[in-house]
C-alpha cells in the first residue's frame, strides 16, 4: 500500500527539471547495458565476459568525465549542450560499429557524456538529503518500465537500433537548454579543497561497493538466463521489480541507519546470486538488491557529505570513484563467469563489498558510541 504513495511523492521533486532530464537520460543508457551483452556476444562471436568490454569502456569514459568535470569545469550552458551532443554522437557511432573494438571505443565517448551528466546533476544535490533522494530515485523510476522495453527492442529490431534509440534519449536534455545559466554565478572563482581523511575513507569504500557489486550485477541478466533457465522477458521483469522496490528506498524520509549495514546485506546477495542456481533465489536476490542498495547509497552520500568540509566538491569525486569500481568489477566478474567459476565470482564480490561495509561502519563509528558514564 505504501508504494503508490512513494510514487506520488517522487513526482514532486525538489530539484529542477533540467537535473532530472540529465540524470534520467544517462540512467536510461546505463540501464540498457546488461541487456546488450548477450546480443553483442552473439553478433561478434565472443563470450559474454568479452562483450563486457563495452561496459568497461563506457565506465572508463565515465571516470574521465565525472572526475575531470569536478576539477576543471563549471555547470554552465555550453557544457550542458556539449555533454548531450557527445552522447548522441557516441550512440550513433555504436550503432554503426563494425567490430567489438570499435564499439568499445564508441562506448568510451558515451561514458564521457554520462560522467559529465552525472556530475552536472549530483553537484546540485550533494549534501541536501531531499535533493539526494530525488536524484537517486530517478534510476529506479526508469528501471521499472525500461528493462522489458529494452528486451522487446533487442529481440525485435536488434541492438543496433537500440543504440539509435539511445542517441535520441541522449538528446532529450537539450529541450531544457534555456533553463541552464550561461555563467556559474554562485561560484565564479571556485577553488578546490583537499578531501578530509574521513571523506577519503568513504571514497575508498564507495569504490569497493561498485567494484564488488558490478562484478555480479552487470552479469545478472546472463546469470538469470544461462544459470537459472529463465527467459529474457522474465529476467527483465525481475529488473523492473528491483527498480520498483528501490523507489521507496531511495525516497525514504526517515532514518536510514548505518550505510555499512545495507552494503553488508548487499554483500550477502552478491554471494548468493551467482552461487545458488535456483530461480527463486535469483529472483529474491535481484529484488532485495534494489532495497538494500538504494537504502545504502543515499546514506553513504550523507555520511560522505558529513565528513567533508566542502560537500559539493565531493560529488564529482564520488561519481568518479564509483565508476572506477564499475570499470574493474566487470573484468573481475567476467573472467570468473567465462571460466565457469560462478561460486568464486560470488565469494569475490561478497568479500569486496563486505570490506566496503566494514570501512563505512568504521567511518560511522560515532553512531554506535555509548554515552560516557556519569
Amino acid at each position: 500500500m505504501q508504494v503508490p504513495v512513494k510514487l506520488m511523492n517522487a513526482a514532486r521533486p525538489s530539484v529542477s527539471p533540467v537535473v532530472l532530464a540529465t540524470i534520467g537520460s544517462s540512467t536510461a543508457v546505463f540501464t540498457a547495458t546488461p541487456f546488450l551483452l548477450r546480443p553483442i556476444a552473439d553478433e561478434f562471436g565472443v563470450s559474454v565476459g568479452a562483450a563486457g568490454l563495452i561496459s568497461t569502456g563506457q565506465l572508463a569514459g565515465f571516470v574521465v568525465g565525472s572526475w575531470g568535470a569536478g576539477r576543471f569545469l563549471r555547470p554552465v550552458r555550453w557544457l550542458f549542450v556539449a555533454l548531450a551532443l557527445i552522447g548522441v554522437a557516441a550512440n550513433l557511432a555504436s550503432a554503426l560499429a563494425p567490430s567489438l573494438e570499435v564499439l568499445a571505443i564508441a562506448r568510451v565517448g558515451s561514458g564521457v557524456s554520462l560522467g559529465l551528466a552525472a556530475w552536472f546533476a549530483w553537484q546540485d544535490a550533494f549534501g541536501d538529503a531531499d535533493k539526494t533522494g530525488d536524484v537517486a530515485v530517478v534510476g529506479p523510476l526508469i528501471g521499472v518500465v525500461l528493462p522489458p522495453l529494452i528486451t522487446l527492442l533487442v529481440s525485435g529490431v536488434g541492438y543496433r537500433t537500440l543504440f539509435v534509440v539511445m542517441a535520441l534519449v541522449a538528446a532529450t536534455p537539450l529541450l531544457f537548454t534555456r533553463s541552464v545559466p550561461r555563467v556559474d554565478r554562485l561560484r565564479p572563482h571556485r577553488t578546490r579543497h583537499a578531501a578530509t581523511r574521513g571523506a577519503q575513507a568513504m571514497l575508498v569504500a564507495l569504490t569497493l561497493v561498485t567494484l564488488g557489486g558490478s562484478s555480479v550485477f552487470v552479469y545478472a541478466a546472463a546469470i538469470g538466463t544461462d544459470l537459472n533457465g529463465l527467459s529474457p522477458l522474465v529476467v527483465s521483469l525481475c529488473f523492473s521489480a528491483n527498480a520498483l522496490v528501490a523507489i521507496p528506498a531511495a525516497k525514504w524520509k526517515g532514518s536510514r541507519g548505518a550505510a555499512g549495514m545495507w552494503f553488508g546485506f548487499t554483500a550477502i546477495l552478491a554471494l548468493l546470486m551467482p552461487s545458488v542456481h535456483v530461480a527463486g533465489v535469483f529472483v529474491a536476490c535481484i529484488v532485495t538488491w534494489g532495497i538494500c542498495f538504494f537504502m545504502g547509497i543515499p546514506a553513504a552520500f550523507a555520511l560522505l557529505a558529513s565528513r567533508s568540509r566542502f560537500a559539493q566538491e565531493r560529488a564529482g569525486d564520488a561519481q568518479a570513484v564509483m565508476a572506477l569500481g564499475r570499470v574493474f568489477g566487470p573484468i573481475v566478474g567476467g573472467s570468473l563467469f567465462a571460466a565457469g567459476r560462478t561460486t568464486m565470482m560470488g565469494i569475490a564480490a561478497a568479500t569486496i563489498m563486505g570490506a566496503a561495509a566494514a570501512l563505512m561502519l568504521y567511518v560511522d563509528r560515532d553512531r554506535f558510541a555509548t554515552a560516557p558514564a556519569r
